[in-house]
């Protein structure tokens, strides 16, 4: 389902799970993760966010703060298309 008509076409770059994995943290992996979201900014990719324990932490409270965070985030890009 389409937001709106004019939305471009989804594009899917890759997916892998691994289900009993733990991220590793190495030095300088939030450089990475600001790339990342640079990256999304720069190509223009509008409503695509980063969530998941590579991101927030390992941690189950910091995985649940932040699934809040980018829920907020989410719900903040979609209340532009809101009815009014």
């Amino acid at each position: 389902m389409l937001i709106k008509p004019s939305a471009k076409e989804p594009l899917v770059l890759g997916v892998r799970v691994w289900p009993q994995a733990i991220p590793q943290f190495l030095v300088g992996h939030l450089d990475i993760l600001d790339a990342a979201k640079a990256a999304i900014t720069n190509a223009d990719l509008q409503g695509l966010f980063l969530a998941g324990n590579y991101v927030s932490g390992v941690a189950l409270g910091r995985c649940v703060e932040g699934a809040y965070e980018v829920a907020s985030e989410v719900n903040n890009f979609l209340s532009q298309y809101a009815y009014k």
